[in-house]
């Protein structure tokens, strides 16, 4: 028998599930379509029919008109006119011409005249003879400057610190103590290693150093020897015991 549907949806779900959100979706489609034609609507409308009640209401409005009233001017005063005084101009007055005596120049006496009455008049008087003053010069004695001899420079007396018992027993302790490296001695690695080290006031080695690399197994086992040594006898300026820098070579030597 056919069955009836209230609507296509519940044919279409018939056999399947409706509770993952499909079906709720198809069964209000109809509703929100509804809505949403109203609300399109309702915009038109306001769009349309909005702008034309604001402006009639706009137009309705009083205008308010400002009325200019104008006022009857007077004639202007006569403006008066200032007169500048003329300035007061000089007139020329020709000078008079006066008729004066003119008194004779008097005369000027000749050069002969004038000699004559200067001889007359002065009188020579003989005048002393100048007298030499004698002045002695003495020289004052030659400064004699005593030069002294510089004072010869003194050098500190430096003693380096040195290993117990010489040079020679240093060899013979580093001999005694050496443990060649087996792989150097496989790899036929033979030369010398230049350890710098510090020697304290006390005798105590501190900051051994490798300055002349050889390789790195002889470098290790050359430091090893340096940190074993027994105490040094420390080194001295001008018989005070002071901290020294003291280099010591350390030969590998294959037989």
């Amino acid at each position: 028998m056919d069955k009836l549907y209230a609507n296509w949806d519940e044919l279409v779900f018939e056999y399947r599930r409706k509770d993952y959100g499909a079906y709720l979706m198809r069964y209000n489609y109809p509703s929100y379509v509804t809505i949403a034609t109203l609300i399109v609507l309702f915009i038109f409308i306001c769009s349309t029919v909005g702008p034309k009640l604001f402006s009639e209401e706009a137009v309705q409005q009083e205008v308010q008109v400002t009325k200019i009233q104008y006022v009857d001017l007077k004639e202007a005063p006569p403006i008066e006119r200032i007169e500048t005084p003329k300035p007061a101009v000089a007139k020329y007055v020709a000078p008079k011409v006066v008729e004066e005596e003119v008194k004779p120049e008097e005369e000027l006496p000749t050069i002969d005249q004038a000699i004559a009455e200067a001889d007359t008049s002065i009188v020579t008087e003989a005048a002393p003879a100048p007298v030499a003053e004698v002045i002695e010069v003495v020289e004052p004695p030659p400064v004699v400057e005593e030069v002294k001899a510089p004072e010869p420079v003194r050098e500190p007396v430096v003693i380096k610190p040195s290993f117990s018992g010489g040079t020679d027993a240093l060899k013979d302790w580093l001999s005694k103590h050496i443990n060649y490296p087996a792989m150097a001695v496989r790899m036929g690695i033979q030369g010398r290693v230049l350890v710098e080290f510090t020697v304290d006031e006390k005798g105590k080695i501190s900051n051994v150093t490798v300055k002349e690399s050889l390789h790195k197994l002889c470098d290790n086992e050359a430091v090893r020897l340096v940190k074993a040594m027994p105490d040094w006898n420390p080194g001295s300026i001008d018989g005070v015991a002071t901290t020294q820098t003291y280099q010591q070579p350390i030969s590998f030597v294959l037989k």
